[in-house]
């Protein structure tokens, strides 16, 4: 039953659903058909870490040599936003010159006449390009669809290593200029980025190795100046111990200088990632106030001086060494920690690339600590060292200085060889992580699999979402419908008779039943309406009826002259007393004189017997209105209209008094109580249940016999028994 009541609805709802389904279907075919189209390109880029490379690399002894080409999720969100940011757009816009049309121009064009009207008020109208900007490469908006232009778009291809970079442009071998452009600067860019890392640990190196030399070259000859003035020849195995032990922690502190800027480095890169990404960040300044990480700085200073102090005593496997060595690794784990709720306390974000890189902020900074807590124990180590040499004899302590000096700059000296050389091969060979494996090429004009829009599809789409949205549009409005739209609704109201339904006329059908073919349905429901009326009063004869109506251009009058009809047709006289002084209606359905009716007898101008015209129809009369009066409620209650009345029930076998609506004057209640009954006769789709509700509640209120209600003009069920008749 609910599907069958919701096709009833739709039935009844029917232009309403094709007016929707037809604007969104012409809106979407037609614009499809304006918008001038464009097309899409695409260049395909594979994500490797390179194992040659890697090969190098530990070649050199710059890594491990783990030769691994796999890529986590976070590294392929790193290169996805990476190959959006600012400067890789930039180029790209440089090098191609793109441009587009401006949005003036286009509607210049689809507007005639427009032009004068924007020359007139200072428009540039003869500027018809201009130069894109990055941010308008990268950024893809409604009017973009509207009016095309070139944008880029870059997503991950399914679940693997391949990122797609889609340039998009009306030109097609602009669009495949775009994405093949975009993909070359961004591996650009990569091998700039990992040259960049090598070429700061470079010039910290060139900067300190010329200066490592001359003090490497001073230590020898203030050694042999020595031993030549002193003559002197060797040092013990113990002097030579401790010489080798201060040569190697200030190589360590060196080490550490080294590996503190390449750290600084690389916090200063990521530091300048994150400013690319709309996030706020912790700025690093506020390390310095968190207390928990200073306490955890000066214990890891703290372990780092008891594992100096204890390595002189023991070898790296001792017990004790391998005790804080652990100490050490646990508290650079807890500073790593802490490190990363400083950063990550600003901004809760699901943004991989941004948790990523605040994740290596945090362990850098960490490894940082470490470096620079090494560098502040070991001098005191050193220090306890050199209070050692200064026990020797002044001549053996002498020399000992001498040659722990040569010691020391010849280690640094030829570490930093080796760095240099390290460094200058990892940067000549640099290799990028971005390969690509399918270049963008020119889409052929016209091709559907790479041209927008697209009229087939959006065509599909448009009968989808017109359907969709005409019965969603249907369904609401009926739902938000208050009025009285079916024999279900009528039946509704308690207490109340559903005599009958009419359906909806054409314009073309009769309005008169006596006028119309004897098969039209109209007289059908004329005559099941009337035998609803006798049913409703068995015990007595219905000699007067009053019909009215909630609201005026119901068709009350329609109803009650077929009515009528349909009652002298059965062999009964019957007549009709238009007694709507207001607006009369049953005029209209018969070609009687209008000069005489009711009004001409109420003043005294008219026997009763002269405004009881003959219809044409056998067995019907007429009483017309006569001249509209200037106070037509006074003469309905007077008590020459309540005889009349009287005076007709015995003449007639049945009275028929059309009234004005409800609503609009009290003819129908006084009239009404002087009948027998009285009809109301309700539009489809036009009353409201609220304001039924009070007619009927009027009605019981002034004790008028409502013999029942008639549903006019309904569509639906009720109007498809016609066309099935027919």
């Amino acid at each position: 039953m609910e599907l069958k009541h919701i096709l009833d609805i739709l039935w009844r709802r029917k232009w309403l659903v094709i007016n929707n389904f037809a604007a969104i279907f012409l809106t979407i075919v037609i614009g499809t058909l304006l918008i001038p189209p464009w097309y899409d390109s695409t260049a395909r880029m594979l994500l490797r870490k390179s194992s040659a490379s890697s090969s190098v690399l530990a070649s050199i002894g710059l890594s491990g040599g783990s030769g691994s080409v796999t890529l986590d999720e976070t590294d392929r969100a790193d290169y996805l936003a990476l190959s959006t940011l600012r400067p890789v757009a930039e180029k790209v816009v440089s090098e191609l010159n793109v441009k587009r049309v401006r949005t003036r121009t286009r509607l210049m064009n689809a507007v005639p006449g427009l032009k004068p009207v924007l020359r007139f008020v200072g428009v540039d109208v003869n500027a018809t390009e201009e130069v894109m900007t990055a941010e308008d490469l990268l950024d893809s908006s409604l009017t973009s669809f509207i009016f095309p232009r070139p944008y880029v778009s870059v997503e991950q291809y399914e679940e693997t290593n391949i990122i797609d970079i889609e340039a998009i442009s009306p030109d097609p071998e602009q669009a495949m200029r775009i994405a093949n452009a975009m993909a070359k600067n961004f591996i650009d860019e990569e091998l700039k980025r990992v040259r960049e890392d090598y070429a700061g640990a470079k010039e910290f190196i060139d900067n300190n190795i010329v200066k490592a030399k001359h003090e490497y070259l001073d230590a020898l000859n203030a050694t042999k100046d020595f031993k030549e003035r002193e003559k002197f020849a060797n040092l013990d195995s113990e002097t030579i111990n401790i010489i080798q032990k201060i040569s190697d922690l200030k190589k360590s502190i060196e080490d550490n200088k080294l590996a503190i800027y390449k750290t600084k480095a690389s916090i200063n890169n990521i530091e300048s990632q994150l400013k690319s990404i709309p996030k706020y960040q912790k700025s690093s300044e506020q390390l310095k106030d968190n207390e928990m990480i200073l306490s955890l700085k000066m214990t890891l200073r703290d372990l780092y001086l008891s594992l100096a102090e204890t390595r002189t005593k023991y070898t790296k496997d001792h017990p004790s060494v391998m005790d804080i060595e652990n100490k050490i690794a646990q508290t650079k784990e807890l500073l790593q920690k802490e490190m990363g709720k400083v950063f990550g306390s600003e901004t809760v974000s699901i943004d991989a690339v941004y948790q990523n890189l605040t994740e290596k902020l945090a362990v850098y900074y960490a490894d940082l600590s470490g470096y620079e807590s090494q560098n502040k124990a070991l001098p005191s180590i050193i220090t306890r060292y050199e209070a050692d040499m200064m026990k020797l004899p002044k001549q053996v302590s002498d020399y000992s200085n001498l040659q722990l000096a040569v010691t020391v700059t010849q280690d640094i000296y030829n570490s930093l060889l080796k760095y240099q050389y390290q460094i200058g091969m990892a940067e000549s060979t640099a290799l990028s992580n971005i390969y690509v494996v399918e270049p963008a090429i020119t889409p052929k004009i016209g091709s559907s699999k790479h041209k927008t829009p697209n009229l087939l599809l959006n065509a599909l789409f448009a009968i989808m979402l017109g359907a969709t949205f005409g019965i969603s549009v249907a369904l609401f409005v009926e739902y938000i419908d208050d009025t009285i739209k079916t024999p279900e609704d009528v039946r509704a109201f308690k207490g109340l008779t559903f005599l009958g339904s009419i359906f909806n006329l054409k314009k073309k059908d009769p309005r008169l039943i006596s006028m119309s073919d004897p098969r039209f349905p109209l007289r059908e429901f004329i005559r099941t309406i009337r035998n609803s009326i006798k049913f409703t009063s068995l015990d007595k004869t219905l000699k007067s009826i009053t019909i009215t109506s909630s609201i005026d251009q119901e068709g009350k009058s329609f109803f009650a002259a077929n009515l009528a009809i349909s009652a002298a047709n059965e062999g009964k006289k019957v007549l009709i007393i238009d007694c709507d002084l207001r607006r009369p209606g049953i005029n209209n359905y018969f070609n009687l004189p209008k000069n005489l009716g009711l009004t001409s007898y109420m003043v005294g101008d008219q026997e009763l017997k002269d405004i009881q015209l003959k219809s044409g129809i056998e067995g019907l009369s007429i009483i017309l209105t006569g001249p509209i009066p200037p106070d037509p409620g006074k003469l309905v209650e007077s008590n020459k209209m309540h005889n009349l009345i009287k005076d007709m029930e015995m003449i007639y076998d049945l009275v028929i008094i059309d009234t004005p609506p409800v609503l609009a004057a009290s003819d129908a209640i006084v009239l009404g109580g002087w009948t027998d009954g009285s009809i109301i006769l309700i539009q489809s789709g036009r009353a409201s249940r609220s304001h039924f509700s009070d007619i009927i509640e009027t009605f019981k209120r002034a004790n008028i016999n409502l013999i029942g209600a008639v549903l006019n003009r309904v569509h639906g069920r009720t109007a498809s028994y016609y066309y099935y008749y027919k």
